[in-house]
C-alpha cells in the first residue's frame, strides 16, 4: 500500500499526540488502524523518538514490555519518583476521599508517572485493593470551583443537604478555605458574618456569583482560627456528624451509648454561642477555664428566669 505524505503526516500527528496525552501505542494496532505494516509504525515511532532528543524535550519514548505499547516517560527530575508516587496512591486510598470512579482515575493518572519502571508493579497491587468508599458523588470539580472562588474572593451560592435532613437547602455563602480532614473535605465559609463549615459531599450543586466581597471586612477584630490548647467535650446529640461540622478536625476520643467524646482546637471566634447553642447535648470537659466560664454564663442565664 502507497504510504501518501499526508496520510503519514496525520498518523505521526496522531501517534505523537496520544503520547503526549499519557496514552500508550501499541505497533500491531496502530498497523490496523492506519492500514499500513507494522514496520511503517517502527518507523514513525523512531522519527518521534529522533524528534524528541533533538528538540531536548524532558521525556524519552521507551517501550513498556508489561503492556506491550510505547509510551513517553518524563526525564524531568521534578518529576516524582515511583517511592513518593507510592506515598501518596497509599494516602489517597487510605483517605476515602473521593468516589471509587475518581480514586481509580487519580490512581491510574499516578501510576503512568512511572508506568515504564519494573518496580511499577508495586503501584499496580496497591491499586487492586478494593477499598470502601463513603460516597459515589464527584468532588475534584467541586474543589477546583470552590478554590477558584475563594481566589476571586467571590460570593458563592451552594444547595446544601444539612446532616438529618433529605432536601437541599440554598445558602449564600463567602469562601474562606477548602479544609480536608479524613475522610471528608470541608468548606470553610462565612455565612452571615459567622464562621461556618459546610461537609463537601452534602453540597448538591454550587454556582459562583458575580458579587465579591473582603475578608479582611469580616473578622478585623478577631482572628478566624484559634489552634490554642485542645478542647475536650461530651456530646449526647443524635447526630454526631454536627461536631465534625463545626470542628472539620475534631478526633472522636470514644464513644458509648450515651456520649462521644470529641476533643478539638477551636475553630472560628466566638466559640462560647456555639457550645451554648448546644443546650444539654454538650458538655465541656477542659480546659478547666473553659468549662467555669460556661457554668458562670448558664448560672447568669437562669437568673434571668428565676421568678418564672
Amino acid at each position: 500500500m502507497v504510504d501518501s505524505q499526508q496520510s503519514k503526516g496525520y498518523r505521526v500527528l496522531s501517534i505523537f499526540d496520544r503520547l503526549m496525552d499519557g496514552q500508550g501505542i501499541n505497533k500491531k494496532q496502530e498497523a490496523l488502524t492506519h492500514q499500513v505494516g507494522e514496520k511503517t509504525i517502527q518507523r514513525d515511532i523512531d522519527e518521534i523518538r529522533t524528534y524528541l532528543r533533538k528538540a531536548k524535550l524532558n521525556c524519552r519514548l521507551q517501550y513498556v514490555r508489561t503492556e506491550k505499547v510505547y509510551k513517553l516517560i518524563q526525564t524531568d527530575h521534578n518529576r516524582l519518583s515511583k517511592e513518593q508516587v507510592l506515598v501518596i496512591i497509599k494516602i489517597l486510598i487510605q483517605s476515602r476521599a473521593f468516589s471509587k470512579t475518581e480514586m481509580n482515575e487519580l490512581l491510574e493518572k499516578l501510576i503512568s508517572i512511572v508506568a515504564a519502571d519494573q518496580d511499577a508493579q508495586i503501584l499496580l497491587k496497591e491499586k487492586s485493593v478494593e477499598v470502601d468508599v463513603q460516597y459515589n458523588q464527584s468532588l475534584v470539580p467541586f474543589i477546583w470551583s470552590i478554590s477558584e472562588a475563594i481566589q476571586k474572593n467571590k460570593v458563592m451560592t451552594i444547595d446544601y443537604v444539612a446532616e438529618g435532613e433529605s432536601i437541599s437547602t440554598e445558602k449564600m455563602v463567602k469562601p474562606l478555605a477548602v479544609i480536608f480532614s479524613a475522610p471528608y473535605f470541608y468548606v470553610l465559609a462565612d455565612n452571615q458574618d459567622s464562621p461556618t463549615v459546610y461537609r463537601m459531599d452534602r453540597i448538591q450543586h454550587l454556582r459562583e456569583q458575580d458579587k465579591t466581597f473582603q475578608i479582611g471586612e469580616l473578622h478585623k477584630d478577631q482572628p478566624l482560627i484559634d489552634v490554642s490548647e485542645p478542647i475536650r467535650f461530651l456530646y449526647r446529640g443524635k447526630y454526631p456528624q454536627t461536631v465534625f461540622n463545626r470542628f472539620p478536625t475534631a478526633k472522636l476520643v470514644s464513644q458509648n451509648d450515651h456520649a462521644y467524646l470529641f476533643e478539638a482546637n477551636v475553630f472560628g471566634h466566638d466559640i462560647n454561642r456555639w457550645f451554648l447553642s448546644q443546650g444539654a447535648d454538650l458538655e465541656i470537659l477542659e480546659p478547666i477555664e473553659l468549662r467555669e466560664e460556661m457554668i458562670e454564663t448558664i448560672q447568669a442565664m437562669q437568673q434571668n428566669y428565676h421568678c418564672i
